[in-house]
């Protein structure tokens, strides 16, 4: 057993090993022995078992993420509280601000990106000094820290302050722009500006070039289960677009959309 007794040691290897193949796009066996530290013959049962049972594939002397974690990872999506009224919510954002929208879960400490819907006018190129990059879009089932994005934060807004600490004890405050949140005083402040205001922006703090704005979203319980959010070019998302337009469609949507969550309790 592990140090906390309450984990298995075979079971965390697994997914640990599942852990490395995901974030290195693939791992051979010898990459496995090396980060794991485990003998060649162990690690090797790990990686069939693993394979065998769909969670892994096995592409020449790689190994990659199995098509099974889509099959589970659509069953954990369409499970979610009210996912199929928060499909219909952003798709409704999505005509009504004619921007990038999406509707993000907190999980652990982070924000996990459950529904996306990009407006048909809106076109997102490659990176350049005057515009987003290509991680500008959201992707289904990507994670991010709660700090950087404007829903992250908007959830993170409606903690009380010990478990605030608590994330950023697990994930820290790591930068990705020179605009991100980086202290604790300062992602103090901007929660009780938030509060202030009931909605997050996020100023280039995840991608350079690029705004968001987002709202909590609450259950029939009273209790956060997500945010959703509009994202778009800063020279688009200004001004009125984003003091007003923006927040006025967050506010109309979601209250249509716990509305609904309401209904169907």
């Amino acid at each position: 057993m592990t140090d906390n007794d309450h984990t298995v040691d075979t079971t965390q290897q697994s997914l640990t090993i599942l852990d490395i193949v995901s974030s290195r796009g693939g791992a051979r066996l010898r990459d496995i022995v090396e980060e794991v530290d485990v003998a060649k013959s162990t690690a090797h049962k790990h990686l069939t078992t693993l394979r065998e049972n769909g969670f892994l594939v096995k592409r020449g002397e790689r190994y990659h993420v199995g098509l099974k974690f889509l099959n589970y990872g659509e069953r954990a999506r369409s499970r979610w509280p009210g996912y199929p009224h928060i499909e219909e919510a952003v798709g409704a954002l999505t005509e009504r601000t004619e921007e990038e929208c999406d509707f993000v879960a907190p999980d652990r400490g982070r924000i996990i990106t459950i529904a996306e819907s990009y407006h048909k006018w809106a076109k997102y190129g490659d990176s350049t000094a005057e515009g987003p990059s290509k991680e500008y879009r959201a992707r289904m089932g990507s994670y991010y820290h709660m700090h950087a994005t404007a829903s992250g934060l908007a959830v993170l807004s409606t903690y009380p302050e010990p478990r605030v600490e608590e994330i950023i004890d697990r994930w820290g405050l790591p930068s990705r722009t020179e605009h991100t949140i980086t202290t604790r005083a300062e992602l103090s402040a901007e929660l009780e500006a938030i509060r202030d205001r009931d909605y997050a922006v996020d100023n280039e703090g995840y991608t350079k070039g690029m705004r968001s704005v987002g709202k909590a979203v609450h259950g029939p319980d009273g209790g956060v289960i997500g945010a959703l959010s509009v994202s778009g070019p800063t020279y688009r998302v200004d001004g009125m677009v984003l003091e007003q337009e923006i927040p006025n469609a967050l506010r109309d949507v979601i209250a249509d959309l716990e509305e609904s969550l309401r209904a169907t309790n």
